[in-house]
């Protein structure tokens, strides 16, 4: 399956990117380090104005992070956009920014967590962006916190698409699906329902990447609920779960997550998987290209979850 989508330039040794600080406030130590770990795949390196601002619970005033960012979006020396890290703030740039200003200089933008607001506003474009490791979180640990095969060719096009290891996935439901790939923080998927930004298919087929931290069970199905009233699963045809670190109940509960996600996804007969180490997770996080086709296979003894589609053009 080929998805029509409006793929960024493939990237090349040496070209810059540019590192922004789209939403929380970025300490300069895990930054540089960041800066470290991409100057060594073979980037130059050019951190956004002001990056190190802060302002509250923000990386600088809402101007500030919409002039950085947009900065570095239209500047044509720019390859490829790094955001720093997620945390709070990048939903309010949506509200300046210019749409079609984003698909006009559409380049590879990697983040996760509050990034995902971002992804939302490139996906409603047909824009595909990265859903991987952060300057200044992942990449500035270095490997192996980080899924280098997958990073790499979500950049450059190099090497193959990303197909999970058989002992990282587990099948809540059999079956096996199709789609574009759509996803990403499950709390900001869920603030995004009713904003110009929400994840609406619209009866395209999905496969749905979820995932997200310390969220308490309780809430994590009062977002799925949200989630399908609002008509963001409509198109649907499989969801894949993320390690979800932080969101089992405790020892003391006579349930599980797992449990809890099935319930909430209860007459939706789709395939669902849980355990993809992307975004907020304990394994080495690996990128994963929102906007282009997907597939997800749950059967019985293991699941699977392939990226078909080669990102950049």
């Amino acid at each position: 399956m080929t998805v029509p989508s409006w793929k960024p330039r493939a990237l090349r040794p040496g070209d810059l990117l540019g590192i922004a600080a789209p939403a929380g406030p970025v300490e300069e130590e895990r930054l540089q380090a960041g800066v470290v770990e991409l100057e060594a795949l073979g980037f130059a390196v050019r951190l956004g104005d002001g990056v190190l601002d802060r302002q509250g619970f923000t990386a600088g005033s809402l101007e500030h992070r919409l002039t950085q960012l947009e900065g570095l979006l239209t500047d044509p020396e720019v390859a490829g956009v790094v955001c720093a890290r997620g945390g709070a703030g990048a939903g309010r740039l949506l509200t300046r920014l210019e749409a079609a200003s984003l698909r006009t200089h559409a380049k590879p933008l990697l983040g996760y967590s509050d990034v995902t607001w971002l992804h939302l506003a490139l996906g409603r474009l047909g824009v595909v962006s990265l859903h991987g490791p952060m300057a200044a979180r992942e990449l500035a640990d270095g490997e192996p916190a980080y899924h280098r095969e997958s990073l790499w060719h979500a950049l450059t096009g190099e090497g193959d698409p990303f197909v999970s290891a058989p002992e990282h996935l587990h099948t809540l439901r059999t079956g096996s699906a199709e789609g574009v790939l759509r996803g990403g923080c499950l709390s900001i998927l869920a603030a995004a329902a009713g904003t110009p930004w929400a994840l609406r298919p619209g009866g395209e087929p999905t496969v749905l990447f979820v995932e997200d931290v310390d969220e308490p069970p309780y809430r994590v199905d009062r977002m799925i609920l949200q989630l399908r009233a609002s008509g963001a699963l409509d198109g649907v045809r499989g969801i894949v779960f993320g390690e979800m670190r932080g969101c089992a109940p405790g020892p003391e509960a006579d349930y599980s997550l797992e449990e809890v996600l099935l319930e909430a996804l209860a007459g939706l007969a789709v395939p669902v998987a849980f355990g993809l180490s992307s975004g907020h997770t304990t394994r080495p996080n690996v990128t994963l290209p929102l906007g282009v086709a997907a597939r997800l296979t749950c059967g019985t003894s293991e699941a699977r979850f392939e990226v078909l589609e080669v990102p950049v053009a």
